[in-house]
């Protein structure tokens, strides 16, 4: 019970500054401390989510944001991390002289680039996937280079002398060593897709959470435009949060393999 009662005491004392946000939020507008037409309460703005999600709308405009980050993030990752391998693995000479190359490009501002895209890709799914893969590839590549040149070469020569083949080095060896700067680059890249569909709903889209948020502004609708805006704030929370959990059940399997590697 005093274990529960000190868990309970931990999550209110970490959570108090969230708690008095939300209640000044509430009560500074409904008190006319705040202009209630500009800044709506936090009760009106959590009442119009739920309209919208009871008629469909808020759902279909998640999915479909949530679609376009992730397929634009699993390309991203079924490129970016075998090119990482390659670069730092196989062709170390091209790595050399590729990277400055990537770098450079890495540094160039997408959102200056999505007028390129549309006039390439046309306005359409096309065009914010290929934004979304561009961002996220890099910071995939440049980590999946980091683990794997961060290996220790001891562990590469010893499993060669036990007999090792190339296959087996790989996935017993190198990718479990690598893995933690890889999901670092993973988790990254990640947040640049949420990120980025976003933006690019906003600049040239009629659906997903980014368009919603602008069609509320253009159209005046304060409520609706707040209740995007912290849906879009607690996706996000919720994709780092999955990514967190996801980090600790590899780094705790790792942990499990080394304990049982010195027994």
């Amino acid at each position: 019970m005093a274990k529960v009662h000190s868990r309970v005491k931990s999550f209110m004392l970490g959570n108090l500054s969230v708690f008095l946000f939300f209640l000044a939020w509430e009560v500074l507008p409904r008190y006319g401390v705040l202009d209630e037409a500009i800044i709506p309460s936090f009760s009106s703005v959590v009442q119009k989510l739920y309209v919208l999600a009871v008629q469909g709308e808020l759902l279909n405009h998640i999915a479909i944001s949530l679609q376009r980050a992730g397929i634009g993030f699993l390309l991203a990752s079924a490129v970016g991390i075998p090119t990482g391998f390659l670069l730092a693995g196989k062709f170390p000479t091209l790595e050399k002289m590729l990277l400055p190359l990537l770098r450079l490009m890495e540094k160039i501002n997408p959102f200056a680039l999505f007028p390129v895209f549309i006039l390439l890709l046309g306005i359409g799914e096309v065009s914010k996937i290929s934004l979304i893969f561009w961002v996220c590839q890099f910071p995939i590549i440049f980590n999946t280079i980091m683990g794997q040149k961060a290996i220790d070469p001891l562990l590469i020569k010893t499993g060669r002398s036990m007999g090792a083949s190339n296959i087996a080095l790989f996935f017993k060896v190198i990718l479990p060593a690598a893995l933690p700067s890889i999901f670092n680059g993973l988790k990254f890249g990640a947040q640049l897709a949420f990120i980025m569909v976003i933006s690019a709903e906003m600049l040239g889209s009629s659906s997903g959470m980014g368009w919603m948020a602008r069609n509320a502004q253009e159209t005046y609708k304060i409520t609706q435009l707040f209740g995007a805006t912290m849906c879009i704030a607690i996706l996000g929370l919720i994709i780092n949060k999955v990514f967190r959990m996801i980090e600790g059940r590899i780094l705790l399997w790792r942990e499990d393999a080394f304990e049982g590697n010195q027994n």
